[in-house]
């Protein structure tokens, strides 16, 4: 347009004026000062374009941040509260609102709320309700909301958040979410106390390994962790696994593996002894197979004392020796053998305690696994020429007694092995997941728009 006018009015005005020596000097003026006002009609159409463009990657780059804060306050809290995993959104307030408390909805509470105070937990409790009921959250830069949480796989979830940065623009993105279904890949706690009114803890034992405690009244605070970067006491909601039946397994025993026999019965009555066992004896067949070893299985019922107690899990080979206790227990002197070089394992000497009752363990070292999740259990030095006893293994049980005339805290306790190690039977635990990344994904939806 402008040049067509250009040449219209220098037609114009050279025929008129062809005789003037000083119009070529007028006509530079004259396109000189159109083109400049050209040139800045681009220019300026140009920078409005830009501050255009460049308006948009700002909006994308703040509904992107918006997004990158909302991750990382959904990741927090899946590490705190990992059990949100195993539901689904609508379950998360189905639970969290309902005023019939069923068993899962009790189970929901409580493993959320494990041994927080109520401040804390009315915080945590407001702070998932926020997520479940789509509400907004205000962040830095803007608000975003989860609008999905959904398992598309066996070990993912695939959230969706929609974000809205301070010029109330709008975007959706996607987080996905892995997690591992058993995260019990790690040694096994070394000690794990489950009953209730454990206020006193367990003095200045020696932890070299975890500790877990399933009542909030136990300090774990105050546990005498040797390595303190390797290992934690800590608060678990994680039920222990029920013992075996009990009958079944006494009903395929023989009748010479049960102690006290009707000879060992009449014996300590007539002459008040204590009981001295070696195991397994010469005659002694074993009562089942775990693959290549052979199992012994013993069943011990009320027989409150044992002088000595000497199990060789060498027996034959490697074998795995199995006593199964009923009623108090106090065994003066419990030994582990192996006749090879190698340390003793844990998981071939195994004792399974039912009912409610107490037990009194005294040794130097004693390598085993026990489960005793009803008993009161204490441990005590009996060699002097050492400081404390030293324990490998696990013992789960209801309380540690580390005072009076059946514990102490002179104990070391060390942990030996992984949950794989352990029997089946005792591998049914039902763990929370564990949290492993967290992505976000690309933008799946916005309204920015761009004018051109």
């Amino acid at each position: 347009m402008i040049s067509k006018y250009l040449t219209f009015f220098f037609y114009f005005t050279t025929k008129k004026y062809n005789s003037n020596r000083g119009f070529a000097l007028f006509m530079v003026m004259v396109l000189g000062t159109v083109g400049t006002v050209a040139t800045a009609a681009l220019l300026a159409r140009s920078s409005n374009l830009g501050n255009n463009v460049e308006t948009s990657i700002t909006i994308g780059q703040q509904n992107l941040s918006v997004a990158e804060t909302a991750k990382v306050n959904l990741q927090a809290l899946l590490i705190e509260h990992n059990q949100l995993l195993e539901y689904n959104l609508d379950d998360w307030e189905k639970y969290l609102t309902s005023s019939n408390m069923s068993e899962k909805s009790r189970e929901f509470n409580h493993n959320l709320r494990l041994c927080k105070k109520e401040a804390n937990w009315k915080n945590t409790k407001e702070r998932i309700l926020e997520l479940a009921q789509h509400k907004t959250i205000d962040v830095p830069m803007g608000k975003f909301s989860l609008l999905d949480f959904q398992k598309v796989d066996r070990n993912e979830i695939l959230a969706t958040i929609k974000t809205q940065n301070t010029e109330e623009k709008q975007s959706q993105y996607e987080i996905d979410i892995s997690f591992s279904d058993n995260y019990l890949s790690k040694s096994v706690p070394v000690l794990w106390l489950i009953g209730e009114q454990q206020i006193d803890g367990i003095g200045n034992a020696k932890v070299n390994g975890n500790l877990w405690a399933n009542d909030c009244s136990f300090p774990v605070e105050k546990t005498n962790l040797m390595e303190v970067d390797g290992y934690q006491a800590k608060y678990t909601a994680i039920k222990m696994p029920d013992l075996p039946d009990l009958e079944a397994i006494k009903e395929r025993l023989p009748e010479n593996h049960y102690f006290p026999s009707t000879a060992e019965e009449q014996k300590i009555q007539d002459q008040e002894d204590k009981i001295s066992l070696k195991l397994p004896r010469l005659e002694d067949k074993p009562t089942k197979k775990e693959g290549e070893k052979n199992v012994y299985e013993y069943f011990i019922n009320n027989l409150e004392d044992i002088d000595s107690l000497i199990v060789n899990s060498d027996f034959k080979n490697e074998s795995i020796i199995v006593l199964y206790v009923v009623g108090d227990i106090n065994i003066s002197e419990i030994v582990h053998k192996c006749e090879s070089s190698n340390p003793c394992s844990p998981e071939n000497l195994m004792i399974v305690a039912y009912e409610e009752a107490k037990m009194c363990l005294q040794f130097d070292n004693l390598s085993a696994f026990i489960v005793a999740p009803h008993y009161k259990l204490g441990i005590k030095n009996n060699n002097p020429n050492q400081e404390s006893a030293k324990f490998t293994g696990s013992i789960w049980t209801n309380k540690l007694l580390t005072t009076g005339d059946c514990g102490s805290e002179e104990v070391e306790f060390s942990e030996a092995w992984e949950w794989g190690d352990l029997p089946n039977e005792f591998q049914s635990l039902h763990p929370t997941p564990k949290l492993i990344q967290v992505n976000l994904k690309e933008s799946i939806q916005s309204d920015i728009s761009t004018e051109h």
